[in-house]
C-alpha cells in the first residue's frame, strides 16, 4: 500500500511539472526561426509570381517603398510585442523584441533571395531600386506569414 502510494504521490509530482513546463512562456529558440522561415517562404511564393507586383514596384517611389517598409515594421511590432496571441517570452535586444528582428531579418533576406533564384529580376527587368521596392513588397507578406506560422503552435 505504502509502495502504491509513493507511485501516485511522483506521479502527480511528475504531472506538475509537466503542467508548469507547458506554461513557460516559449523562448526564441532555433525551432521557431524554422517556423519563421517556413512561414516567409509560404506566404512571399504566391505574390512573387504576380506580375502585378512586379508592375507596382516598377511604378512606386522610393519613399512610398520606405512608407511600406516602416508600416510592415509595425504591424510586426504591433502584433508581436502587444498580441497576446500564444504564450511568448518578451526577449529585447536593445530595446527591440527579439522576435521582431528575426522576423523582418528572415523575411527580407528569403523574399530577396526568392526573387534573384527564381530570376524575377531579369524576367522583369528590375532596375537595383525597383529590386529592393519588390523585397519590400514581397516581405509584407513575408512578415506576415513568418510571424503567424511562429506564434501559432
Amino acid at each position: 500500500m505504502e509502495r502504491r502510494l509513493e507511485e501516485l504521490y511522483f506521479t502527480i509530482e511528475e504531472l506538475k511539472r509537466e503542467n508548469e513546463m507547458r506554461k513557460a512562456p516559449d523562448k526564441l529558440g532555433w525551432d521557431d526561426i524554422a517556423q519563421e522561415i517556413v512561414g516567409a517562404v509560404t506566404f512571399a511564393l504566391p505574390f512573387l509570381f504576380t506580375a502585378e507586383l512586379w508592375d507596382i514596384a516598377k511604378d512606386i517611389s522610393v519613399e512610398r517603398s520606405i512608407a511600406v517598409l516602416f508600416m510592415t515594421l509595425g504591424v510586426a511590432y504591433l502584433f508581436i510585442a502587444k498580441s497576446r496571441i500564444g504564450n511568448l517570452k518578451r526577449e529585447e535586444l536593445f530595446h527591440i523584441p527579439k522576435r521582431l528582428l528575426t522576423v523582418t531579418g528572415i523575411a527580407y533576406l528569403i523574399s530577396a533571395v526568392l526573387i534573384y533564384v527564381y530570376g524575377i529580376n531579369s524576367l522583369a527587368d528590375f532596375t537595383p531600386g525597383q529590386y529592393i521596392n519588390a523585397t519590400i513588397l514581397i516581405s509584407t507578406f513575408a512578415v506576415i506569414g513568418a510571424i503567424t506560422v511562429d506564434m501559432v503552435k
